[in-house]
């Protein structure tokens, strides 16, 4: 016969209601414990926070400011604090499974332009191309004169100056875009103002990088860029070294190959701002210059800076002392820059607002040749640190 069980509808005894209070008096402590310490005994066991927005950790802010220090004070606490990638990622992958959407939980803090743009068939794209064209801090042609000034303050000094623009993704890839996605429109005339305005510019010492990207690309076949990165391929990264060998010396071609090397999986960067790994299959490649040779390496600035030093028995080497000021971009495609210099600096593009205007004034002081890269949609949103008014009058200070 099957056991049939009665369900109490009456009021519960005394010792009964006692005991279902004592249960969630114990979880609840346990809860807000985990919550509270778990992160600060992640971090005593060796967990560290680690940059998952394709920008640097915020330096903790100057007490000098005041009250206006505290939600700068709560904006650095809350990316330095430990386990905070896993949550991200939890709390993405929740949100996909539950709604099918991982983007709705990589917004800028603006609810209409996404952190991360998912395109077709699996493509991804920065949202700061979108969110920099809409919401510009300056206009372009503001942008681009302080970009002649910055030009003519080094070359008025005798030093030589390049100046280059990492094309966004959406510019030399966009065949992946979504039909429709917020700031299309803006995103897409602020584009073609930039562009046509540095076109009939003529800066001194403009390098083009998206022409030769653009024909690689179509010759190829290839994508210039990675699929679920916002940077460009190791080949590309080749190719942005060889244009700035070819702008500086076209001699320096000889004896020099790039060369596939085989196939790897990647994570790509906009897979962690959406906090769920992205992976790809990508091609492998390798800067061979016959004879060249690292000599030292000073490291003591790192992360802002570096400095290095190469021999070479047979491929000629760019001599004059060179500073290298550029972003992401450059900072990624170093293996392919390196080889080409016998006495190079890497100043990453922020550093003003690391080491200060003064700093970097004196980094191109030192300097017989300056070459400055800045991706495009720091451009196109007027944001671009080496252009502030400190930086140019530091500048006009030190040469």
């Amino acid at each position: 016969m099957m056991e049939v069980s009665t369900v109490r509808t009456g009021p519960a005894s005394p010792r009964a209601r006692g005991r279902r209070p004592t249960a969630r008096r114990a979880v609840a402590p346990l809860a807000a414990a985990l919550f509270f310490f778990g992160p600060a005994l992640a971090f005593v066991a060796g967990d560290r926070a680690v940059e998952i927005e394709n920008r640097r950790l915020p330096e903790f802010p100057a007490l000098s400011r005041g009250w206006d220090v505290i939600p700068d004070a709560e904006a650095w606490a809350t990316a330095h604090l430990s386990l905070r990638r896993y949550a991200v990622r939890a709390d993405a992958a929740l949100s996909e499974l539950l709604f099918g959407d991982a983007s709705s939980h990589a917004r800028t803090g603006r609810p209409d332009y996404p952190r991360v743009v998912e395109g077709r068939d699996g493509w991804l794209y920065f949202g700061d191309d979108v969110t920099e064209a809409c919401r510009p801090r300056r206009p372009v042609a503001d942008t681009l004169e302080r970009l002649r000034r910055l030009a003519e303050i080094v070359r008025g000094s005798g030093r030589r100056f390049l100046v280059t623009v990492a094309p966004d993704k959406t510019t030399v890839y966009p065949h992946r875009l979504p039909e429709r996605f917020p700031g299309q429109s803006c995103l897409g005339e602020r584009k073609r103002e930039f562009w046509a305005a540095l076109r009939m510019a003529r800066l001194p010492g403009y390098v083009d990088l998206r022409g030769p990207l653009e024909r690689t690309q179509r010759d190829s076949g290839a994508p210039a860029y990675w699929r679920t990165d916002s940077h460009w391929t190791e080949r590309s990264a080749g190719l942005y070294g060889a244009e700035l060998a070819r702008a500086l010396d076209p001699g320096l071609s000889r004896h020099t190959r790039l060369v596939r090397t085989g196939r790897a999986v990647r994570d790509g960067d906009l897979g962690g701002l959406l906090g769920v790994p992205r992976e790809e299959t990508v091609e492998r490649w390798r800067l061979d210059r016959d004879g060249v040779r690292r000599l030292r390496q000073d490291d003591r600035e790192l992360p802002v800076s570096f400095r290095t030093a190469n021999a070479s028995g047979r491929a000629s080497l760019y001599r004059p002392r060179t500073l290298l000021i550029g972003d992401s971009f450059t900072r990624n495609s170093l293996p392919w820059v390196l080889p080409y210099f016998a006495d190079l600096t890497y100043l990453r593009s922020d550093a003003p607002a690391t080491v200060g205007a003064d700093q970097v004034a004196w980094e191109v002081a030192r300097s017989e040749t300056v070459v400055v890269e800045i991706v495009e949609r720091h451009l196109v949103g007027g944001r671009v640190e080496m252009l502030d008014d400190a930086v140019l009058a530091a500048l006009e200070r030190a040469l």
